[in-house]
């Protein structure tokens, strides 16, 4: 029966700190392993992406950093504020405790603000590095909404047993969909098919991001609609918020997927998009550089060699000059006692 196919498992949890200042209960779960799997791996399809476009590494890694540190605070933000407001009356701490609440539509958002930070001011074009970003994206998504799937935060509406992609049974003990888990296939579906299916390095700058974000699009915004809108204990205690009918996250697909079209169809390729900085280009500089220092170094020492060899000339005669100065003195003194007996001779003749 479709009932035992996908079946509630119960997360092994630990809580190892019970309370601490400003971050409350210190808890061990499978989600931020998970998380911290993806974000790894992700960083490294990144700069594989980037080895293949001979994106400046350092530069690239570097403008990760800080893409990621946007995009995981923003992420918190718009969770906290749009999704969950009232956490913010019970404890404004709550906005600083990035750890406690992560939207994904927000981490993408967060990512554009930081990409487009970062990249203008180091003055790089904007596409290729999106293109490199959203090829590990791919990956890092799995992880992080198959951590999503295993602690069921993203609990949907009460369905029928046995309803097909159903979970059940729920601790309420009713059959749910678990949005997070729908989600995670249609992520890893996405990234076997771009991965493996489609040579992407190859495709035009924008094309694979173009791709990404128009699949996701649509299929969140209807994922959205099988949300819980319900409390349910043990469940989900506040149902997200909707505006106008909307959750937050479907008024960010809108968004998504205009930029997806533009990108695919509207956006045609340009001479800019490739003039970035390259990674072959700072080796080259780095090499000369290093060699340019050997030069330098090199003719240090053949000076210094010169030099020493001119002090042990200038050496060599003052030893010389010394050396005939001190046979002219004993000549002095040779003339001088010849003198002096000269005229002990005179002396003894005239006394005779």
């Amino acid at each position: 029966m479709l009932e035992a196919l996908i079946p509630y498992i119960h997360a092994p949890e630990r809580t190892l700190v019970e309370d601490l200042p400003l971050i409350g209960p210190l808890k061990l779960q499978l989600f931020g392993p998970l998380v911290a799997t993806g974000v790894i791996i992700g960083w490294r399809q990144c700069l594989k992406y980037a080895k293949k476009k001979d994106i400046d590494e350092f530069l690239f890694r570097d403008y990760l950093f800080w893409m990621l540190v946007f995009a995981f605070v923003i992420s918190h933000l718009v969770s906290v504020i749009f999704y969950f407001p009232e956490r913010i009356k019970e404890d404004p701490i709550v906005l600083v405790q990035v750890w406690n609440g992560l939207s994904s539509v927000g981490g993408f958002f967060g990512a554009f603000i930081g990409m487009m930070w970062y990249l203008k001011k180091h003055k790089q074009p904007i596409i290729v590095y999106a293109d490199a970003t959203i090829y590990g994206l791919l990956v890092g998504w799995c992880f992080g909404r198959a951590g999503c799937s295993v602690v069921h935060d993203h609990p949907g509406r009460v369905v029928e047993p046995g309803t097909f992609l159903a979970v059940g049974e729920w601790p309420d003990g009713t059959w749910r969909y678990d949005l997070g888990l729908l989600e995670f296939m249609f992520a890893l579906t996405l990234m076997l098919v771009l991965y493996f299916g489609v040579d992407v390095h190859k495709k035009r700058p924008g094309w694979l991001v173009g791709v990404v974000v128009t699949a996701y699009a649509p299929f969140r915004f209807v994922l959205d609609f099988f949300r819980a809108d319900e409390i349910a204990s043990k469940v989900i205690q506040t149902p997200d918020v909707r505006y106008a009918g909307l959750t937050t996250a479907q008024w960010f697909t809108v968004a998504f997927l205009l930029a997806g079209l533009w990108l695919l169809f509207g956006r045609k390729e340009r001479p800019a998009d490739h003039d970035y900085a390259k990674d072959s280009e700072r080796i080259a500089r780095e090499e000369a550089e290093r060699a340019k220092e050997k030069g330098k170094d090199a003719a240090k020492a053949k000076a210094k060699a010169k030099d020493d060899d001119d002090d042990d000339h200038v050496s060599a005669e003052s030893a010389r000059d010394d050396d005939d100065g001190d046979e002219a003195a004993l000549d002095d003194d040779r003339a001088d006692d010849e003198d002096a007996d000269d005229d002990a001779d005179a002396d003894d003749d005239k006394k005779a």
